[in-house]
């Protein structure tokens, strides 16, 4: 009977021991999860703050014991892993105080993310990433009325968008000269930036937090606020198991296309592991739950011995402010430059329905496409509606290795509700067949 060790309880790790339990009933599946949470959503922190719910229960899709009790997997939570010891094939466990060893012949690591954080420390600096948390951290935000928020990113934006919902006087300070931008072109970025309605402290950095998270000074000021909200970013939680086996050069754990880390029967999927981009071909890192869930999924199919690869990414990812959805996929402009790729762009502005329809919104589309072979290898879209179904499309186009002219061609549904005759995306391929 195989034992299979899974480290992490999140979307990686449930699907993994998920589909190693499906394809092998016999199999001895024990999961360790350092919190009360499985199968959890951090996603949905912000939405929890802003009190769009409150069912803390809600953040797992499945609960522990469905696990334990349906599909019959050992699910250990608030149980910490303090060692991992690959050429034994051991991991050690502090389980309710007493340290114990628990023997393996596969290993799935799917020990997610991590925040990164300022050096300070104090009662009123505060991160937003895990559910487990998220009872407490919307106690304490509630508390204050002039929070400060560290990072333009997505994280960023969304606790901007959800305390200044309930009322908070939100400072939102960013070294970039516009929000979201590792995710989008400057040109759609100054789009959202000026649809932002908190107070917008740009080209700043942090220089110092003092006072407990009541004092943010920087290179351009000093703000006293009730509290600090850090958003600086994630990074791979690779420190258990980081001097055994290969790191790629993204930080996260090298996998092949199976899953397989540098040592035989230990696999890695989700938030800690590195993937492919499929359009670079270069090593990319994409903590986001869709690539988790996958890579999960391909982990436990392999282990359990149905061969599957997992095929790489292409960076779709969509957030929202207010009105707008904003969504990306592929790679943008300053990407391409950065890699090397010579790229040729267009941006459009359209609506979403007929002009004779009511309730139509604007919705901005950007195209990027190769020079010489004309594939799409880039989309940013954003939107008061129909975003998603856009950014999905240009996903699979982009991953099939669609021209412009292909694009052109696609033929999409028209409904005066709720499209125009000429989609936004493809007046978008008409612009850049004009500058082919």
């Amino acid at each position: 009977m195989d034992k299979v060790v899974v480290l992490g309880g999140g979307a990686a790790g449930m699907s993994a021991s998920s589909r190693v339990r499906r394809l092998n009933p016999e199999a001895e599946i024990t999961v360790f999860e350092e919190t009360k949470m499985v199968s959890h959503a951090p996603c949905g922190v912000p939405y929890f703050v802003e009190g769009l719910f409150n069912d803390e229960n809600l953040f797992m899709t499945y609960t522990p014991s469905f696990f334990i009790e349906k599909r019959k997997i050992n699910v250990k939570i608030n149980e910490k892993v303090e060692e991992v010891d690959l050429s034994s094939r051991v991991v050690k466990v502090n389980e309710n105080g007493t340290r114990k060893n628990v023997e393996f012949d596969y290993l799935v690591i799917t020990l997610g993310s991590k925040p990164k954080k300022v050096k300070e420390e104090g009662d009123r600096i505060f991160y937003a990433h895990h559910p487990a948390n998220a009872v407490e951290l919307r106690k304490a935000l509630w508390s204050l009325n002039k929070i400060a928020i560290i990072g333009g990113g997505i994280l960023g934006v969304e606790m901007a968008e959800a305390l200044s919902n309930i009322g908070k006087k939100v400072i939102l300070i960013h070294r970039g000269g516009y929000v979201l931008n590792k995710m989008l072109d400057e040109d759609m970025g100054k789009v959202i930036t000026s649809s932002m309605d908190v107070e917008l402290r740009l080209n700043e950095s942090l220089e110092e937090i003092k006072e407990g998270g009541r004092l943010v000074i920087t290179d351009k000021g000093k703000y006293e606020v009730d509290g600090t909200l850090i958003a600086i970013g994630v990074e791979p939680n690779v420190d258990l198991v980081k001097d055994q086996l290969k790191i790629g050069e993204t930080g996260a754990i090298w996998v092949d296309s199976h899953m397989r880390t540098s040592v035989r029967n230990v696999y890695a999927a989700g938030d800690v592991a590195e993937s492919i981009h499929m359009v670079t071909k270069k090593p990319i890192w994409m903590p986001f739950a869709p690539v988790a869930n996958k890579m999960g999924f391909v982990a436990g199919s392999n282990i359990a011995g149905k061969e599957m690869e997992f095929p790489g990414v292409v960076g779709t990812m969509i957030t929202k402010y207010k009105d707008y959805f904003i969504a990306k996929t592929g790679i943008s402009e300053a990407e391409a430059k950065r890699y090397g790729i010579k790229v040729y762009s267009a941006m459009i502005k359209s609506k979403t329905r007929a002009r004779y329809y009511p309730g139509g919104k604007d919705i901005y589309v950007k195209l990027i496409a190769e020079e010489g072979s004309n594939k799409i290898v880039g989309g940013q879209i954003i939107g008061g509606e129909e975003v998603l179904g856009r950014i999905d499309m240009l996903a699979a186009i982009i991953m099939k290795g669609f021209t412009v002219e292909e694009t052109f061609f696609v033929e999409m549904g028209y409904l005066p509700a709720i499209a125009t005759v000429w989609d936004p995306v493809i007046i978008a391929t008409r612009q850049l067949m004009k500058a082919e």
